[in-house]
């Protein structure tokens, strides 16, 4: 990025054709539960509804969308589709099956007590990649944004998964560790349940800023 180049914005999801957007971009997202939830269209139709705009954060460069992410915290995470939006988008008996599955993969994303999660974060293409804007990216912006965020909100973790190695390295420059969860504790039960996903943390200190950002 130049001296000339318009720098990163990242804010709450204004009102608009912006935050529009990135809510219908957000809507289709799931890809890898397609099987379950449908294609992009289908996907749409069951999540747009009820999103929550608030667990939102959004990037613009010179006023264009750039990315965006969401958090899960108290409970509530950017989707809320309830039964009766699986039913009327699936049919009963699919929709019964799809909203059980569903919910019980939700359940693994909780954060830690005390803490938020980093439901998801996408940077549009065009905008990919640190050398395009030094030193940490869209995707670094975001997630201190997101570090802020929750930090703001009065908690004290952010947590994530991950199993892609560029996304873990990103994370990782913005200081995210792996968990360590105890033996018997639900967390440990809930990194049982994710597969090849990684789960990470990064400490949040009073003031919102996170310890190992480089």
């Amino acid at each position: 990025m130049t001296a000339s180049d318009p720098p990163i914005v990242v804010g709450p999801l204004p009102a608009g054709p912006l935050g529009e957007q990135v809510l219908d971009l957000a809507a289709t997202g799931r890809a890898g539960l397609a099987a379950l939830l449908g294609d992009a269209a289908q996907r749409h139709a069951l999540f747009r509804r009820g999103m929550r705009a608030d667990r939102f954060l959004a990037a613009t460069v010179g006023g264009e969308l750039a990315g965006y992410v969401s958090l899960k915290h108290a409970g509530k995470g950017p989707f809320a589709p309830s039964l009766g939006d699986f039913i009327r988008c699936q049919g009963w008996w699919r929709g019964l099956h799809a909203w059980a599955v569903f919910s019980a993969i939700e359940a693994r994303s909780r954060p830690s007590p005390g803490g938020a999660y980093l439901y998801g974060i996408d940077v549009l293409e065009r905008f990919r990649g640190r050398s395009r804007h030094p030193p940490h990216g869209v995707g670094g912006e975001l997630i201190r944004a997101a570090i802020s965020q929750t930090g703001r909100l009065g908690l004290a973790r952010l947590d994530m998964e991950t199993r892609n190695p560029a996304a873990r390295a990103l994370m990782t420059r913005m200081g995210a560790q792996p968990v360590v969860a105890p033996f018997l504790s639900l967390t440990r039960l809930l990194m049982a349940t994710a597969g090849d996903y990684e789960r990470l943390t990064i400490t949040i200190p009073c003031g919102g800023q996170a310890g190992h950002v480089g």
